[in-house]
Parts: C-alpha cells; sequence; structure tokens
C-alpha cells in the first residue's frame, strides 16, 4: 500500500519537477539584432527639357513627337543575318577497340561505362581497365 501510493506521488512530482525546469523559449530578438526594412524610394518624375534655341537665328528647336520617332525606327530596322543557325550535329563517339583478357580484340564489344565492357555476342558485361587505345578484360 505505502509502495503504491508513493509511486502514485512520484509520478505525479516528476512531470513537476521536469516542467519546471523548462523555461519559455528564448525571444528571437535576444541573439540578433532587428532590421527593419528601408522603405523603397519613389522615383522622381523627370522633367520636360525645353527644346534647345538655334544659337545663330534665336529660333527654338522643332520638338520630334512619338510618332515622328516610330517612322524614324520604322524606316532603320535591325539589321539581322537571317535566322539563327543550330550548332552542327556532331557523329556518334568513335568506340574504343575492346581486347580480350591475351590482347585480341573481340568484334562487337563495345565499352558500356567506366571499366565495363559488354561483349555483344554472348550478352555478358565484364570488367576491365584501359588499354593503349580501348579497354582489355581483366584477367
Amino acid at each position: 500500500m505505502y509502495r503504491s501510493r508513493c509511486l502514485a506521488a512520484l509520478l505525479v512530482v516528476l512531470p513537476l519537477a521536469a516542467g519546471a525546469q523548462i523555461g519559455p523559449p528564448p525571444k528571437p530578438t535576444a541573439t540578433r539584432p532587428v532590421v527593419t526594412p528601408q522603405p523603397t524610394p519613389v522615383p522622381l518624375p523627370t522633367p520636360v527639357q525645353p527644346a534647345p534655341a538655334d544659337s545663330l537665328s534665336g529660333q527654338m528647336a522643332p520638338v520630334k513627337s512619338s510618332a515622328q520617332t516610330q517612322q524614324q525606327l520604322r524606316t532603320h530596322p535591325i539589321q539581322s543575318k537571317g535566322p539563327s543557325q543550330p550548332p552542327p550535329m556532331q557523329g556518334p563517339a568513335v568506340q574504343g577497340k575492346v581486347y580480350d583478357r591475351h590482347g585480341r580484340i573481340i568484334p562487337g564489344a563495345r565499352q558500356v561505362g567506366p571499366n565495363r565492357v559488354l561483349d555483344t555476342r554472348t550478352g555478358r558485361y565484364y570488367d576491365s581497365l584501359p588499354s593503349a587505345d580501348g579497354q582489355q578484360i581483366k584477367p
């Protein structure tokens, strides 16, 4: 009886003791400074420049309208050299030769990966070593 009461009391006190050790989480700004974003500056409107006066006659030069600018752009088209040309096609990479354990060329064998060779006649894969101009099957 006494043992079950102690056990029950212990089960109640342990979570409370553990909870007392856990404090509230620290504020995020306790370790880092607070940075407020700067307001974006509003661009100022560009003032309209008066047309320059002709220095000889003292009269104002005519102002070009947007229609005149568009007309000038249409009369001077962008120079082009035709449609873009795709790069020339590369042919398939030349397969290196594959040699057997005794140094004889194996017809139809091809390299399928680094240090891997496939014998297309038998369908078997072999480990290989780099040789002078191709791969040689490991002895």
